[in-house]
């Protein structure tokens, strides 16, 4: 089943990472409890949510790097149209994660290497699960 997001509609800036995870929980929503996936919202350079969201479904527990550079360069995309100090933040949702699980580490490790590796900046890497969630880099 494909998810139709919302985005979020532009509003006060986020100014912790606290602030951007609420906003992800209300983004990715029931969502939580489903297949494993990866989200993608993007901030303008003030922390306003920019109208653009990329969820990817159907994620491995093991990041391919095919996979992992593709969204990071679709990624740089979106924040090339952007001013100077727009980011990307990147929720890995699974129904049983939302901590620091070994999935969670490979895939925040991962991401990391291919934004560095690209100049995308990324705002904020999150873990989201079913019944918790927790801010994995800020």
């Amino acid at each position: 089943m494909t998810t139709e997001p919302t985005p979020p509609r532009p509003t006060a800036t986020l100014p912790t990472a606290a602030d951007v995870l609420e906003v992800m929980l209300e983004l990715v929503g029931p969502a939580r409890a489903g297949a494993p996936a990866l989200w993608v919202l993007f901030l303008d350079r003030e922390r306003r949510v920019l109208p653009a969201v990329l969820p990817v479904e159907g994620l491995p527990d093991r990041p391919h790097a095919g996979l992992v550079d593709a969204v990071v360069q679709i990624a740089a995309s979106v924040l090339q149209e952007q001013p100077t100090g727009a980011a990307a933040a990147f929720a890995l949702v699974r129904a049983d994660g939302g901590d620091r699980g070994t999935p969670e580490g490979a895939w925040c490790a991962a991401l990391r290497t291919a934004a560095d590796d690209a100049d995308v900046p990324i705002s904020l890497i999150a873990a989201i699960g079913r019944d918790r969630a927790r801010v994995l880099e800020w």
